[in-house]
């Protein structure tokens, strides 16, 4: 009996390896990253590949995740999906080894036509595939994240503002009021200041008044890593900087 049992085992060794959660155990990891900016939030979903082989994840319609957002008590505040139409047809997305695939969404921080209140708002990503290279998705822990994001005060000074540009040459324009009819501005990733303290005058009148920047950096001066960062501000009577509003020029 034992020699029969050995010799079933030599000649059927797949039986005892194979694994019962079958996609389950390939190696790659899904994330979300919120950044909070002065009127929305940027809301980045890191999909990576971390094993050997090809990953083929298949979703039963276009959309390929869900992104719900809510307050302290619970109360959902935004729903990526809510009003849009996906296709209704078979779509795949395929990692490569050690390949990283990166979508981004923004939230305005709106709810019913208003701006939420500050404070701490938690953020919660899904990831929708069905199907794992041919196998069915049984465990979807994996496609979950679940991330912190604190809305800011709204800024008082300004507002609309937009980036248009690459590789050092910008136009930022916005909307700004102020009772000294003056703001700051200044550029860099962090580390290295690209542009030093400059100012623009306005006509002083508490009223919202458009404002343009033209930003060019030569090419060369450029990090390699990290994000570009625009810092408007104005200065209080103590020359303290208030009403920091930060803005992201490019990422490298």
């Amino acid at each position: 009996m034992r020699i029969l049992l050995c010799v079933i085992l030599l000649f059927f060794p797949v039986v005892i390896k194979t694994d019962a959660n079958g996609v389950n155990d390939l190696d790659y990891t899904f994330n979300m990253i919120p950044t909070a900016g002065p009127e929305m939030a940027e809301l980045e979903m890191i999909l990576k590949n971390e094993g050997e082989i090809p990953l083929h994840f298949e979703f039963p319609t276009s959309q390929m995740f869900e992104i719900t957002i809510t307050d302290q008590t619970g109360s959902e505040v935004y729903i990526y999906s809510k009003g849009k139409y996906f296709l209704q047809a078979f779509q795949t997305i395929s990692v490569n080894p050690h390949q990283t695939i990166k979508r981004y969404e923004k939230w305005n921080y709106q709810f019913k036509g208003k701006r939420v209140p500050p404070g701490e708002y938690t953020v919660n990503a899904m990831l929708k595939p069905t199907r794992l290279n041919d196998e069915p998705i049984q465990n979807r822990t994996k496609l979950y994240s679940t991330q912190k994001l604190y809305v800011p005060e709204e800024n008082t000074t300004f507002r609309f503002v937009k980036v248009a540009g690459t590789k050092g040459d910008y136009v930022i324009t916005g909307e700004f009021r102020s009772t000294k009819g003056i703001f700051y501005y200044s550029v860099e990733d962090g580390h290295v200041e690209y542009m030093k303290v400059k100012q623009v005058v306005g006509n002083g009148k508490q009223e919202w008044k458009p404002f343009k920047l033209h930003i060019q950096i030569p090419k060369e001066k450029l990090s390699s890593n990290g994000p570009l960062i625009l810092n408007l501000y104005e200065r209080d009577k103590e020359d303290k900087i208030t009403n920091h509003y930060p803005l992201i020029l490019e990422k490298f």
